[in-house]
């Protein structure tokens, strides 16, 4: 059970033993010896209790999601099932945000420390991996029926949970990236919402007829598009659908260079800065903005579109219940470049479920994360949190998800999506990505110039000698 609700009886019994110690009683002369001989029968049921209650485990479990409210009401339910299955185990809870969690994490392993279960952002797992800061989960696996124990999950996400043949994760989540739009606002703008935009020169139109003064005060209130331009592992999800749509890549093929040289990537870069420098379809501030003040921003309806996926409306409707977002909020393809074909026109978000080396009970935590990750739990998490599942089992046939309209859309471009370079290097890259949009959205660079400087110090952390100059 969860320790805080242990801590008044612990007090309880402090207090009871200070009490008794101040009370003792010395024994009248010629009985001390029958006395003590009747001692160890009356302490028997105290060290039964004692006994009880070494037996009990205390695990600590870390997650973003704790500090969402939605997310959290849904967690604790969970728990109370949890603690009906294993009475024994005292679960901590630790809550720590979305950005700051790989820092967070990796510290306190690093120390010989940190929570005995967490959630990670699938591209963080190499990173963690190589350094061994994940615990294996082959012994468990097999110990579960090997292959037979995997079977519900999608074959392309179980490959990002393990490296050199030897598994550190379970997967989590699995959506794509997908664009949000409010419906009435469309209307509002004389736009058609059953007729989102396809491509991306058909998306700024409408972003810039969604940009305008709603109230009449001269002052425009509404915006056509939000994004992340704050430094947060948020940005990657925003912007790779742009590039990816364009026909863009971060890395080449074998992932030894920077391929933001390309024409491609170039132009998704200018597009997206360009967004905001020059045609002013997202709101002032936006480097300082992150993925919880979008979402406010579309709830609070000052913007009419962003990217995002299962967790957006939910969230919204929770920012503001009053906007009706599981109605007025509807969901389509990203768009692609005119007259482009790529094979990949999104990225897939995939999250996953690990262990920290360091704990003390590795078999308490599998445990748990066999708990969370199991079919019953991940229907639970669609219901609580519309996100879609990387079992086969939940996202394909669980009647709530496969009848729910965001979900069949999110799920609908699985095939066009495609996951960011798994390798160690990646939040790295990603971040000096990040930092290219920043310097060009606030004019310290032109775009050109931001992205030629990230391409060249993306080379530099690969090492690469004869990769292509910008």
């Amino acid at each position: 059970m969860r320790r805080q609700k242990l801590l008044p009886l612990i007090l309880i019994l402090v207090i009871w033993s200070l009490v008794a110690t101040q009370c003792v009683v010395t024994p009248a002369p010629g009985t001390a010896v029958e006395e003590e001989k009747e001692a160890p029968a009356a302490a028997a049921p105290e060290m039964e209790e004692e006994a009880m209650e070494e037996a009990e485990v205390t695990l600590v479990f870390s997650d973003w999601h704790l500090t969402e409210p939605h997310w959290e009401a849904s967690l604790m339910d969970a728990f109370d099932t949890y603690e009906e299955v294993a009475p024994n185990i005292d679960l901590q809870l630790d809550y720590v945000s979305y950005g700051d969690k790989d820092t967070k994490y990796a510290t306190e392993i690093a120390a010989g420390a940190g929570p005995d279960v967490i959630h990670l952002h699938a591209y963080s797992l190499r990173s963690f991996i190589e350094r061994d800061f994940l615990h294996e989960l082959d012994s468990f696996i097999q110990a579960e029926g090997g292959e037979s124990f995997l079977e519900p999950w999608y074959p392309q996400t179980l490959e990002l949970m393990r490296h050199e043949d030897t598994y550190y994760a379970i997967p989590g989540d699995f959506m794509s990236m997908a664009l949000f739009y409010n419906a009435n606002l469309f209307e509002e703008a004389g736009l058609d919402p059953d007729q989102p935009p396809e491509t991306w020169g058909e998306f700024l139109e409408y972003a810039q007829a969604l940009t305008q003064d709603r109230d009449g005060d001269g002052q425009i209130d509404t915006w056509g598009f939000g994004t992340i331009g704050a430094i947060s592992p948020g940005f990657e999800l925003r912007f790779t659908p742009i590039l990816f749509s364009h026909g863009g890549e971060y890395l080449n093929e074998d992932n030894t260079c920077s391929a933001l040289h390309t024409p491609e990537a170039r132009e998704a870069f200018t597009f997206f800065v360009e967004l905001f420098t020059e045609h002013g379809v997202i709101p002032p501030g936006v480097t300082a903005q992150n993925a919880g003040t979008v979402r406010e921003q579309m709830a609070n309806e000052q913007i009419a579109m962003l990217l995002g996926s299962g967790w957006t409306a939910p969230i919204v409707d929770s920012v503001n219940p009053d906007l009706n977002a599981f109605e007025t909020l509807r969901v389509a393809d990203v768009p692609v470049k005119e007259g482009a074909d790529p094979e990949f026109t999104t990225t897939a978000w995939l999250s996953a479920w690990a262990i920290n080396p360091n704990t003390e009970h590795p078999e308490e935590a599998w445990e748990l994360v066999k708990f969370i990750t199991a079919e019953p739990q991940e229907q639970q998490w669609f219901d609580d949190a519309r996100v879609t599942s990387a079992r086969q089992d939940v996202s394909e046939a669980y009647e709530p998800l496969t009848s729910d309209k965001f979900a069949q859309a999110i799920a609908g471009q699985l095939p066009k999506a495609k996951f960011v370079p798994q390798i160690k290097e990646w939040p790295q890259i990603i971040e000096t990505v990040n930092s290219a949009a920043q310097a060009a959205f606030t004019g310290d660079k032109t775009p050109e110039q931001a992205l030629e400087d990230a391409h060249n110090e993306i080379n530099g952390l690969l090492g690469g000698e004869a990769c292509p100059t910008f």
